[in-house]
């Protein structure tokens, strides 16, 4: 099963990489800690060797059903998400943001997310919840939920990884130390990390 809290990982397994990527297709507009075992759950009812297997097995009916009964929010659109993907051949080690994009349902912060822990030297941003509250906690005017417009999600993507290079920490380990304050209801204190780890914002 997925363990959100170690949810990096740059040597997974074909399944796990595939699991992984469902994962975040789920947890798009959920929560991570709910939607880890959902899936895992969804996985085990069906038949397969591969996640990727157990979808075009089962076909976008009984998936969608297995969805809906396993509580998978908007289970109609992530079956269909998840049988494109499944049906796709995309090479999930080379892939890029764009080839992640072009599956029903895919967007950019769900793209970016599973690149950043998947894939060693990322360089991007996935604009959650966290995220931006982070970003609004430090004076900056950006929404409350991930922008649909690529021109502005870019816009803010760069202004995170300005954080993330003045941290001295790569991007899966930034995103997810946010995630795991604001998760906790604790803010995100960036001068007191910057201080213990020998890093200024100047």
């Amino acid at each position: 099963m997925i363990d959100p809290n170690n949810i990096t990982n740059y040597n997974l397994t074909t399944y796990k990489l595939e699991e992984t990527l469902l994962f975040w297709i789920c947890v798009a507009g959920k929560t991570a800690k709910t939607m880890a075992p959902r899936l895992h759950n969804v996985l085990e009812r069906l038949e397969g060797h591969s996640p990727f297997e157990k979808i075009k097995r089962a076909g976008l009916g009984q998936l969608t059903t297995i969805l809906k009964e396993h509580g998978i929010g908007c289970y109609n659109n992530k079956a269909k998400s998840m049988y494109d993907l499944a049906n796709s051949n995309l090479n999930l080690r080379t892939c890029t943001t764009d080839d992640l994009e072009s599956i029903y349902g895919i967007g950019m912060k769900t793209s970016r997310c599973f690149l950043i822990h998947s894939r060693s030297n990322t360089n991007c941003a996935g604009l959650d919840t966290h995220v931006l509250k982070f970003l609004r906690d430090l004076g900056h005017d950006v929404p409350k939920s991930t922008p649909s417009s690529k021109k502005k999600y870019q816009e803010i993507e760069q202004l995170f990884l300005g954080y993330v290079d003045k941290s001295g920490m790569v991007v899966a380990d930034f995103d997810l130390d946010i995630w795991r304050h604001y998760s906790n209801g604790v803010k995100y204190d960036i001068d007191k990390k910057n201080k213990k780890n020998g890093y200024g914002l100047a």
